[in-house]
């Protein structure tokens, strides 16, 4: 193959993963916040147009940076991180919440602007969008108690505890084991249901799905798309996308823009977690030059992430 991504086979799969992220969400964030329609009309009529990588991109990218480091992950050293990445490169969509926890001078600070009560009601998908890089702990319950510790300083409810340990655990899978896509839910089942069971049920309907039929996969969201505060409907969804559509980034995209909300972060994880292993022949990589240059663009995303494989190389590395 001709892309340069892949000259000498080089590209890493922290680097494709980062890589995947960032076009996820730069070609899903013109859709953000449209209905499932109106998604597909602006589509349909402007095509996949190019913005630039939002919060999912920077927030994966700092957790990325604090493994590549070696550091412990601890509630302290992935707050420091954080906040370094939005404060030398102030990026767009996070919450008011979350802007409100960046806008601190120190991570003691950062981790004091929650309360316990406001976290254990927090049930968005802000902590499972960054979950990604985790999976490249090489231990399964590393990356179990990295995700949850994660997930545990800004998010405390169990959906939102259950959906970052499970990106993580599909990253992981991808990376350590190859799992094929059409096994990606068996695979991590089991650890979902130990940690909360309430939704088994739920995510089992969504990986049987082989097409999306809206009432189920979103539930009272169906007329809108995937709500970015629900990340139960958020780790449905992409089990789903994952399981039928994995194969092939190109439709994995458009399935992600098709469903309408919260596209964005939608596409991040998908084709993040699509293209760690496999997909070099896909046509997706010509998308990637229209991303980004600058400090933190694709040129930094690529440094980080072979940072990140070489860190933590898969086995077929070694």
């Amino acid at each position: 193959m001709n892309n340069p991504f892949f000259l000498n086979g080089a590209c890493s799969p922290g680097a494709r993963m980062l890589l995947g992220m960032a076009f996820g969400d730069a070609y899903g964030a013109p859709f953000e916040n449209l209905s499932y329609i109106k998604a597909g009309e602006k589509l349909a009529s402007d095509g996949l147009v190019c913005g630039t990588y939002t919060d999912d991109t920077q927030q994966a990218l700092a957790v990325a940076e604090l493994l590549a480091s070696g550091k412990s992950c601890s509630p302290e050293t992935m707050a420091d991180f954080f906040l370094t990445a939005y404060k030398r490169d102030k990026r767009f969509g996070y919450s008011e919440m979350t802007q409100k926890m960046l806008a601190s001078d120190s991570p003691k600070l950062f981790l004091e602007s929650i309360s316990t009560v406001e976290k254990l009601n927090r049930k968005t998908d802000g902590a499972a969008m960054r979950a990604l890089p985790i999976g490249f702990l090489p231990e399964r319950d590393g990356v179990i108690c990295c995700a949850g510790l994660s997930a545990s300083i800004t998010h405390g409810h169990p959906d939102a505890i259950a959906a970052t340990i499970g990106i993580a655990l599909i990253a992981h899978h991808r990376l350590y084991h190859h799992t094929p896509f059409s096994e990606i839910w068996s695979a991590v089942r089991e650890d979902i249901r130990k940690i909360h069971p309430d939704i088994i049920r739920y995510c089992d309907t969504c990986a049987l799905l082989k097409s999306p039929e809206r009432e189920i996969l979103l539930e009272s969201y169906a007329e809108y798309g995937v709500p970015y505060t629900e990340s139960r409907i958020f780790l449905g969804s992409v089990l789903f996308l994952l399981i039928q559509y994995g194969d092939d980034p190109m439709r994995l995209l458009i399935e992600s823009i098709l469903l309408g909300g919260d596209t964005d972060t939608v596409a991040a994880v998908v084709l993040g977690a699509a293209l760690i292993t496999g997909g070099e022949g896909s046509e997706i990589w010509n998308l990637v030059s229209a991303l980004e240059d600058g400090p933190f663009g694709k040129k930094y995303l690529i440094y980080i992430g072979d940072q990140l494989s070489m860190r933590y190389p898969a086995p077929s590395e070694l």
